[in-house]
């Protein structure tokens, strides 16, 4: 990962040079960074029999400058921590489309137009995603979801096209490069980059701390999904299964700031309830289907790095601070969201 991702900051470096702060400022924070978006390309290009993996360092930045575009007009959609003014909000949108003609711009400058459908479709899904987000899947819409099925039917459609198509067309642009498209690699990437989404909703309940920060989530914005009254996997569990005094409990919260023993409140309801141990238990089922569908292909090098990727659906920062918060919830200092 760190060697392709070494190669593409150059090429990313160069088309953000005569670009406003606003829009340069993602790319150029993740400038540096190991990305994983960079690691699915080669392994797409490589699993598939591409010898000289240089060729697809235009395909990684074209990807990685359109994933900030998306980030950013997220921001501006979800409210993010910092961008509440209406000057701030308008930067971010004219700021998300103007990454966006850069990523194709790349593809177009470097005789990789065959990949363009590729965008296009990308930022379709993701928007369609974004919009069951702000207008579907609402705490104050639970009851058009009494059915457990039908829920988990939408929140898998919502999380494939925030996440899942993306990842999966990262495998596939590698695999077209190579020459030998491979539909299931994309397949088992949109289920991954799915399941990674689920992964993310069920981490927004860990301690903000300032170590656990990501590249596009400020450290701040944990519990942002809570209280935005998005209903995420661990949302509509917890939600369905309170009583009418813990439902009115759980508004109470969602709507005022959480502190020390407030936030224990919610810990508390995520394990007595089964969130917790639930949501654990999907994502290992959504690990398992990914790694049944790649097994299917022959063991090589390229399969094993793919396998070690699969990993982060179940095993991440998040995830991992969520775990040790409830393993010390009797002693967890207070805090103010």
């Amino acid at each position: 990962m760190q060697e392709t991702s070494q190669a593409t900051d150059p090429l990313i470096e160069r088309y953000m040079d005569k670009l406003g702060p606003e829009v340069k400022q993602l790319p150029m924070k993740r400038h540096g960074n190991l990305r994983l978006r960079d690691l699915q390309i080669r392994t797409g290009y490589e699993i598939n029999g591409g010898k000289d993996w240089q060729e697809i360092l235009p395909a990684c930045a074209s990807f990685e400058i359109l994933n900030c575009s998306t980030y950013v007009i997220n921001w501006f959609l979800d409210e993010k921590h910092g961008y509440e003014s209406p000057e701030s909000k308008r930067k971010l949108v004219i700021a998300g489309f103007q990454l966006r003609e850069v990523a194709q711009q790349i593809l177009e400058d470097h005789d990789m137009t065959s990949l363009l459908p590729l965008l296009s479709n990308i930022n379709n899904q993701v928007y369609l995603g974004q919009m069951m987000d702000i207008h579907d899947l609402k705490v104050a819409k639970l009851r058009d979801y009494p059915d457990y099925e039908n829920f988990l039917e939408a929140y898998q459609r919502r999380c494939r096209l925030l996440s899942g198509v993306f990842y999966g067309s990262c495998f596939l642009a590698g695999s077209i490069i190579a020459g030998k498209p491979d539909e299931l690699l994309y397949e088992m990437g949109a289920i991954y980059g799915a399941a990674t989404q689920a992964a993310n909703d069920f981490g927004d309940f860990a301690l903000p701390v300032k170590r656990l920060s990501k590249l596009e989530k400020p450290y701040q914005d944990q519990f942002s999904d809570f209280m935005n009254g998005k209903l995420t996997l661990p949302v509509y569990l917890m939600t369905q299964r309170a009583n009418e005094e813990q439902r009115q409990r759980l508004e109470e919260l969602r709507l005022g700031a959480i502190d020390g023993n407030s936030y224990r409140e919610i810990l508390d309801m995520l394990v007595d309830k089964g969130v917790y141990s639930d949501c654990l238990t999907y994502l290992k089922q959504e690990h398992k289907r990914c790694k049944t569908m790649l097994y299917t292909k022959e063991k090589t090098e390229h399969r094993d790095v793919v396998a070690s990727i699969l990993v982060r659906i179940t095993s991440n920062k998040f995830l991992s601070q969520l775990r040790k918060n409830i393993e010390d919830r009797t002693n967890l200092a207070k805090c103010v969201v």
